[in-house]
């Protein structure tokens, strides 16, 4: 069994349950430890081969020091492998989903941590046609769905807001409409968007760089400072400098706190302020356009730009 624990070798198996440890369980899945994540698609492959070794990591994740029931706090149970639950003594039982998107599936969890790994990962996503490809499902919907319940779950609670500092720039996501640019279109979607500034000593040439750091995205029904002040409020730190263009909505950020550094911007190549929060809008409409066609509705574009937060801002990380 690939389950163990110190002082005690093997452990009682059953055609439905399996005997869980009650002190702290040591898991190794496919040669690789709990605690050491999956480097590649191949190391990803080995480890996860079935429904019983993504159950072993799941209760290895939520009780690394060894299970405890909630409900009357017993330090022993029972894996119910085929139900995904954990009974204890007094007949508790715990699911091992219980709290995630994947809570109450008839999806088996193979295809849901493959999903997890493709969407966190790899460089451009993946599209729900592309995962019902690979995965064989039969109905795209399920292959929809599954990536966006995903998606919605990306934000951490509590995450640190952004701090040093801050270029905050809006951009309009979709098709072009005659005769209304900017912040005069109708029919698209606004995004207002947060860059953090990384700055840095290059030691060779010993010229100063400056690179994008974290980034904050959401869609705002108006471009209106009760929709824009709010977001900067939120995802950037008080007392941090804030780098906006020009428009009004922006002047009261002085009086809420922070060092507001407005600029005029021309167009075109004179537009040379802020690049690095027209870079990421850019980008990210690049990335809607390639990926998903340009085929994201309105209402689903927030989980969207979660997925898109979430992989830039752990583009130097490459576990799981």
């Amino acid at each position: 069994m690939p389950i163990a624990s110190p002082g005690r070798l093997g452990w009682k198996t059953h055609n439905l349950l399996i005997r869980l440890p009650s002190v702290t369980p040591s898991l190794i899945v496919g040669g690789m430890s709990a605690s050491d994540p999956p480097r590649n698609l191949l190391d990803f492959s080995r480890r996860f081969t079935s429904e019983e070794t993504c159950q072993e990591y799941l209760f290895a994740v939520r009780y690394p020091s060894g299970f405890i029931c909630p409900k009357c706090g017993v330090k022993r149970g029972w894996f119910l492998k085929d139900k995904r639950l954990v009974e204890c003594p007094n007949g508790h039982k715990v699911s091992l989903t219980a709290g995630t998107v994947m809570h109450r599936t008839k999806q088996n969890l193979v295809t849901w941590f493959h999903a997890a790994y493709f969407l966190t990962t790899l460089t451009p996503g993946i599209s729900a046609l592309q995962f019902q490809r690979q995965m064989g499902l039969s109905r795209y919907e399920t292959a929809f769905n599954m990536l966006h319940k995903l998606r919605a779950a990306l934000v951490a609670p509590g995450r640190d807001p952004l701090d040093g500092e801050v270029e905050v720039d809006e951009g309009y996501i979709g098709g072009e409409e005659e005769g209304r640019p900017g912040r005069g279109a109708l029919t698209k979607a606004l995004v207002v968007c947060a860059v953090e500034l990384v700055r840095w000593t290059a030691k060779k040439s010993g010229k100063a760089r400056v690179r994008t750091g974290r980034v904050r995205l959401r869609v705002i029904p108006d471009a209106s400072a009760v929709s824009l002040v709010p977001f900067v409020k939120e995802s950037v730190k008080t007392g941090a400098i804030v780098y906006t263009d020009g428009w009004s909505s922006y002047s009261t950020l002085g009086r809420k706190g922070y060092d507001h550094r407005p600029v005029v911007q021309g167009r075109g190549k004179s537009a040379k302020y802020m690049p690095h929060v027209h870079r990421i809008i850019a980008n990210l409409k690049t990335w809607l356009k390639g990926t998903h066609h340009g085929r994201v509705k309105e209402k689903h574009l927030q989980a969207y730009l979660n997925e898109y937060t979430f992989r830039f801002n752990r583009r130097f990380w490459r576990g799981f």
